[in-house]
């Protein structure tokens, strides 16, 4: 198995079976069938499980450190890298230790080239769950380009100009992100063909979303808020008229992506759309039961059962529809 970054600390690696199977056991996320290699060192500890595949390398690394750490680390090969932190915080610097060329919190991630170098990775005191991939050249660029010069495939151009760490901004996890890895976390597949599926249905979610949420910094401001705007006036407008409404509907109403009508909705209006739409249509109903609609009537009116409706106005505002009303 290659592995996409390699811990530049032998003497903390260790190669005791019960001890790899302990810290397995005390994970809160054993993956089946990856392969596990556990490092301990005066003050901290770290568990990395991995699945290399053709086209991309996945792996979870669960660090607990007792104070600040620095962990020396290289990277093999010139790769794209997404870096995505669940728990703690990671800061990769140069082996200088002084320049930080990526620093990701909790709940965000950072896409990133790494030119193959000797690196080091910075953690604070605490636990620390960071999930990244790495997408091999076989996943990006599928064949050569004559465009860029004969028989030099577009990889190898990139190589060439990005003789330097490219870092994008920081992103937040929120959203699909968040969604996929969790997913995959959960239930990565019992099986290698299941888990090969997995991964790459994973990393291609992941990229999409990093590209739908990159589009959306450039693309943000005024132009987002207004469309964000109009969404939620759409989505009250329906709700107002009793029709059905879901995120999927808002986004080809508006000719734009799922992932993208998600990513900008949350962005100018602070919450996802799915929550939005139960707002609405929970106020929606608070205003037909004032108004002396009956409970079963408004339910049908917002488009939901009677038993998911009473649940949820009696989640919202601690009544039943029936003793609202």
């Amino acid at each position: 198995m290659q592995t996409a970054i390699h811990i530049d600390r032998p003497d903390a690696h260790v190669h005791d079976e019960a001890a790899i199977h302990a810290a397995l056991a005390a994970s809160a996320h054993p993956l089946p069938g990856a392969e596990a290699r556990y490092w301990q060192a005066p003050g901290w500890c770290l568990l990395e499980q991995g699945y290399d595949l053709p086209d991309v390398y996945v792996c979870s690394l669960e660090v607990e450190s007792e104070a600040p750490t620095a962990i020396p680390i290289r990277c093999p090969r010139h790769d794209l890298y997404g870096f995505y932190v669940l728990a703690g915080g990671v800061c990769i610097t140069g082996t200088d230790q002084q320049t930080a060329m990526l620093r990701t919190g909790a709940g965000h991630y950072r896409l990133s080239y790494l030119p193959a170098a000797a690196y080091t990775c910075h953690f604070a005191a605490g636990t620390h769950h960071v999930f990244y991939f790495v997408a091999k050249d076989t996943l990006l660029f599928r064949e050569p380009s004559y465009e860029l010069a004969e028989n030099i495939a577009p990889v190898e151009a990139l190589r060439a100009k990005l003789g330097t760490p490219a870092v994008s901004a920081s992103l937040s996890t929120a959203g699909a992100a968040a969604d996929a890895i969790r997913r995959f976390m959960h239930h990565p597949g019992s099986s290698y063909l299941r888990r090969y599926i997995a991964i790459q249905s994973l990393v291609i979610t992941l990229l999409l979303a990093a590209c739908e949420e990159m589009h959306v910094q450039r693309t943000g401001g005024q132009v987002g808020e207004a469309l964000a705007q109009r969404m939620r006036t759409h989505i009250d407008e329906l709700v107002a008229d009793g029709d059905s409404i879901d995120a999927a509907k808002v986004a080809r109403r508006f000719v734009v992506s799922y992932a993208y009508a998600k990513v900008i909705f949350r962005t100018h209006v602070g919450q996802a759309i799915g929550a939005y739409i139960r707002s609405s249509k929970l106020e929606q109903a608070r205003r037909m039961l004032e108004a002396g609609d009956s409970p079963a009537q408004v339910a049908r009116y917002v488009c939901w059962t009677y038993g998911h409706f009473n649940k949820a106005f009696k989640a919202r505002y601690g009544v039943s529809p029936s003793n609202y009303r």
